[in-house]
This record gives structure tokens, C-alpha cells and sequence, in this order.
């Protein structure tokens, strides 16, 4: 039966099915000669499909390199639908004005479908038209595939009703998405203004009231190295560093083997070799979560100074600016990872404010971070309403 499973209750009757020939018109466009420099570089947004759904593009053409190519322009509001690679069957509402290329189809439909409607119904049934035009393999659809695809549709007010429906969500997901970046760009520049940058000894921005240069302590003041070997921990306190949750392991159950992971106390931290573009030289993680173990493969060091607030530290050991020249120092490098060596870091130095400010900085970081927690849970929920609209608004 052509119905969804979810209806405004104002509609009823059945759907019909035609084919996306039937009912638009459409053209890909083509891409310019390569390495032509007179080509590229003016001012005509050249949209490639793997940013259909962006406002901006990364080249542009001349109207050299677009007169003297395939390339076709595109209005803003035109349905785009990727057709190559790792794109295909994505669809998007072009927020631009640009000139398409060759993996780009722009379909225009005509009075009976809605191009809002359209665009969601191609959305929600990507992977069954990607998996039974390219047998679920990665390849290139065509412009012939794409107008032999069958869709069911309703009324042209109920297409709007259901278009209207999934504009509205779409917006909130969007203002979600922005307001998810804006605060994670308020925390990299409250770090970047909280902490003293390299020849500073006093931070750009401070709290009313705190005032004087920080101080340079070296890390043997502040830590010593634990090797608490565990006695009493069962797997589900095995702790990931690299997350900092409790991460049991099933196959890991003999309490001899467990006996041989180190204990991680609640404030102390953990060096993670692990070299990646956003920590050169590995990174300490603080525990925040609770006792418990990581393996031994895992350096723990536990704090030993009393003027010591768990969350400031908790920022501060893992901010890349602060502690990437110190580790540098201090780490022997192999193919994958960093090896920490404690007597060396514990010689280093670094600069610390009086335990009053510490947790005034702790506490604002914090409250950042529960604020992102917060907006990616809303968005991820969002996503998933939607995800779970497409499924059953459509047919």
C-alpha cells in the first residue's frame, strides 16, 4: 500500500510513483582542463560534490576556464545530486550560485513533485538507490540511473506540508550545528586567553580580582610517579585514557592478568603516546571519573601539591600549547608513539596561578564544556528525530 506511516491527519489516499524523468528536467556540467592556471582563480564558484551542501567553494573559475569547459551554472536552489565516488546519491539545496561539474546532476522537477520533497525523499532512500544501482559497491551513478528512479509522491499540498515540516527541522539542526562550533570556538580562545602563551608569565585575560605573574614551578613539585600495582579492581574499572570512561573488556576477566594494570586514582595522569596532528608529542589526560586501572603499558604520575584544583589541571596538562614544548623536551620518539621519560618531566617547568584562580579557571572551562556536551546531545537528537521522520514520512 502507497502510504507512509506517519500522516498529517488532514491527508489520506494513496501515493503515486513516477519516474524522476517523468517529471524534471536535469544536466551535469564538466570540469575545466586541468593546470590551466588561466582557468582557475576568478570568480565563479566551481561546486564539486563534495560541496553541495556548503556555502562557499574551495576553487573558482575564471570565464575562460567556464567558456571554454562543460561546466554549467547552477542558481542558488537548485537540487544537486552527487553522482561519483564516495558522494553518490547525496542530495542538497544549493545555497549558491556556482557552475557544476561532471559529478554533479541538477534536477529541476516540474508541477507535480515539489523540490523540497524531492530532495528529502532522494535522502531517505539513498542507500537502497546507491545499493541497487551500484550493487552496493563504490562507483559513479549517471544521469540515465538517476531518471529511471522510481518516486512515490502524494499531493502537492501534502509535499508541502511534509517539505515545510523537514525545512523547519532542518533549520534547528542548523542553528544547533552553529551554535556547537561557536561554543567549541569560545573554548579554544578562552584557553588560548586563560593560559600564558610561550615567553608570557601572565595570561591575556584574568578574573576580577586576581592579579601578579604566575608562578614557575618545576613538575617534581607537583607530581611523583605511582606504580601502584592493582589488588582490588575488577575489569569494570579498567579506565580508557584516551576518553577517560570506564571501558571494561570483556575478554579480559583473569584476576591474575588484572593484577598486573597500574591504579589510576581520581586527579592523577596518564602520558598517551600517541602521536596525532593536534598533539605532536603525545599528552597527559587527567583522571576525572573515579579510581581505577589502565594498563601497564601507561606512565601514571599522582599529584603531590595540596594547592591543586582537579579541573583546572585537567585543562592545563592537556593543553597543547602549554605542555607540546614541554613534552618535546622530555619524550623519545619511535614509529607510532612517544615514549615519556618521567625523570626529564619531572626537571621541566611550568607557570601556575594561585589555587583561588585555578578554580575559578577550572570552573569556567568546565561550564564550556558541559555547555558543548549539552548542544551535541540536542543535535544528536535532532539527527536522529529526523532520521526517524525520513523513515516514516516517506514511501
Amino acid at each position: 500500500m502507497k502510504e507512509p506511516k506517519i500522516r498529517f491527519n488532514e491527508f489520506n489516499g494513496e501515493w503515486e510513483t513516477d519516474k524522476i524523468g517523468n517529471f524534471s528536467s536535469s544536466f551535469s556540467g564538466g570540469t575545466p582542463t586541468a593546470g590551466v592556471s588561466e582557468y582557475y582563480g576568478g570568480e565563479i564558484p566551481f561546486i564539486r560534490s563534495g560541496e553541495i551542501h556548503a556555502d562557499k567553494t574551495e576553487l573558482f573559475l575564471t570565464e575562460k576556464g567556464y567558456n571554454n569547459s562543460s561546466a554549467k551554472i547552477v542558481d542558488k536552489g537548485t537540487l544537486l545530486y552527487a553522482l561519483y565516488g564516495a558522494t553518490s546519491g547525496d542530495v542538497a539545496i544549493s545555497k549558491i550560485k556556482g557552475a557544476i561539474n561532471q559529478a554533479i546532476l541538477a534536477i529541476t522537477p516540474y508541477k507535480s513533485v515539489e523540490k523540497e520533497f524531492l530532495a528529502n525523499f532522494l535522502l531517505c532512500n539513498k542507500d537502497k538507490i546507491v545499493g541497487e544501482l551500484l550493487q552496493g559497491g563504490q562507483g559513479n551513478l549517471s544521469g540515465s540511473l538517476v531518471k529511471d528512479i522510481n518516486v512515490t509522491y502524494p499531493s502537492l499540498a501534502e509535499q508541502h506540508s511534509i517539505a515545510s515540516f523537514f525545512t523547519t527541522l532542518d533549520a534547528q539542526i542548523s542553528a544547533s550545528t552553529s551554535r556547537l562550533a561557536s561554543l567549541k570556538q569560545i573554548k579554544a580562545a578562552s584557553l588560548q586567553a586563560m593560559f600564558p602563551q610561550e615567553g608570557e608569565t601572565v595570561p591575556k585575560l584574568r578574573f576580577k580580582g586576581f592579579e601578579g605573574e604566575w608562578e614557575k614551578v618545576t613538575f617534581d613539585k607537583l607530581y611523583e610517579p605511582t606504580t601502584i600495582k592493582n589488588k582490588t579492581f575488577g575489569a569494570d574499572k579498567i579506565i580508557s585514557v584516551a576518553n577517560m570512561y570506564y571501558k571494561p573488556i570483556s575478554y579480559i576477566s583473569d584476576e591474575e592478568y588484572l593484577k598486573s594494570y597500574n591504579v589510576m586514582n581520581l586527579g592523577d595522569i596518564a602520558f598517551e603516546g600517541n602521536k596525532s596532528k593536534n598533539y605532536a608529542h603525545g599528552r597527559f589526560v587527567e583522571n576525572t571519573i573515579g579510581d581505577g586501572i589502565v594498563s601497564h603499558v601507561f606512565i601514571v604520575l599522582k599529584p603531590i601539591s595540596k594547592q591543586y584544583d582537579l579541573l583546572f589541571w585537567k585543562y592545563l596538562i592537556n593543553y597543547e600549547s602549554t605542555m607540546g614544548p614541554v613534552l618535546s623536551r622530555c619524550t623519545k620518539h619511535s614509529t607510532m608513539m612517544t615514549d615519556l621519560v618521567v625523570s626529564d618531566f619531572l626537571k621541566e617547568s611550568i607557570l601556575i596561578p594561585s589555587f583561588e584562580e585555578q578554580k575559578y579557571i577550572g570552573s569556567f572551562l568546565q561550564n564550556l564544556d558541559r555547555q558543548i556536551t549539552l548542544q551535541s546531545q540536542r543535535l544528536e537528537k535532532l539527527k536522529q528525530i529526523k532520521a526517524a521522520c525520513l523513515d516514516k514520512m516517506f514511501v
